[in-house]
């Protein structure tokens, strides 16, 4: 983990580890001992950080929500309320797991439901993620913008005017750093519904740092096409096994997947370079042995004229000297040269007289 948190650098993406609800096993002892588990594959595999999920049943749904159609799919035949109760984090346990965590050298995370919940969470995180479904939790907003520190929304199941009305109440309210995740709210999301293109417009917009929340099954695809769409954060559910039982474990990378992104995530950060086009080192030789450019084609004499296709040509020089650029051709032709010039030599501005 760094000291600086860096949320914007293209450098070095922001990787967040979504552990989600993956950390419950049955009892408290064995749901530290999971968490733990996906701390440490978490902090191996080099996330930046790895985010749970903090929330009381009460503060989020109706207590007659009923089922969910998305959950019954997934096997899970219970209402919402009584799925929430079971997959709630208690509060003690956030601090049990920040610990864990500095040991591992790997920045907490949970996302907060609730403004009870937010505070409790705000003793032991760096940075407040909001969940795409709390967009629109003008509470909760405005209690994470007065920590002064650095808030990040996704933005899944919302339009233009919702993600408007979420930034202007947060910079009113004083959040000094806002960051946004394009997101699709479907468990998991298809390829075709990512709309990744939105990540350039949002920054464009809101000129804010910009990045990915994936619910694909597909471990690399989504993310690598955001970092190369200028994302700079991106965040991935994973699991320690896709069969345990769960909300959350059938879509969630498994560790070597999750080793495998993160991988692939630093090899193209390299790969996006400065976005300034010059000649780089690495292509210094080449460009010297296979760019064209203005050689002799047979031995010139002293005050001899240069007429292309006689005795200069566009070649590349390969091991001779190589002379001017090309682009300079209509310089130097019908000029005469100032000095002998052997067969295969570059030929340049300052041979004519």
């Amino acid at each position: 983990m760094k000291n600086k948190i860096k949320l914007n650098d293209p450098k070095h993406i922001f990787i967040i580890a979504e552990a989600g609800s993956n950390w419950k096993a049955g009892s408290y002892k064995k749901d530290i001992e999971r968490a733990e588990k996906l701390i440490k594959v978490a902090a191996k595999s080099g996330a930046d950080a790895i985010k749970f999920q903090t929330y009381n049943p009460k503060s989020v749904y109706v207590p007659n929500a009923g089922k969910s159609k998305y959950l019954l799919k997934s096997g899970m035949d219970k209402s919402i309320f009584e799925i929430f109760q079971k997959y709630s984090m208690p509060h003690k346990m956030l601090k049990d797991l920040s610990i864990i965590c500095k040991k591992e050298k790997i920045l907490f995370m949970s996302t907060p439901f609730s403004v009870e919940d937010a505070k409790v969470v705000n003793k032991f995180v760096k940075i407040h993620k909001i969940a795409a479904f709390e967009i629109n939790h003008i509470r909760l907003l405005e209690y994470l913008a007065s920590t002064k520190k650095p808030i990040i929304i996704s933005t899944g199941a919302s339009d233009s005017s919702e993600i408007d009305y979420a930034v202007k109440l947060l910079k009113k309210k004083g959040a000094k750093k806002i960051c946004l995740l394009q997101t699709t709210s479907k468990y998991p999301a298809p390829i075709e519904t990512l709309n990744l293109k939105v990540i350039a417009e949002l920054k464009k917009k809101y000129n804010v740092p910009v990045g990915l929340s994936d619910h694909s099954i597909e471990p690399i695809l989504g993310p690598t096409l955001a970092i190369g769409l200028g994302a700079t954060i991106i965040e991935k559910h994973f699991t320690l096994n896709k069969k345990f039982s769960g909300p959350d474990h059938s879509f969630a990378l498994n560790p070597k997947e999750l080793d495998q992104l993160i991988k692939t995530i630093r090899e193209s950060q390299k790969a996006l370079g400065d976005g300034i086009k010059k000649i780089l080192k690495d292509e210094e030789e080449l460009r010297k042995f296979a760019t064209r450019s203005i050689q002799a084609i047979k031995n010139i004499e002293k005050n001899e004229m240069f007429v292309e296709g006689e005795n200069i040509n566009i070649l590349r020089s390969g091991n001779q000297k190589r002379g001017e650029n090309a682009r300079f051709l209509t310089k130097i032709i019908r000029k005469k040269s100032n000095r002998k010039i052997k067969l295969g030599e570059g030929v340049f501005l300052k041979d004519c007289q």
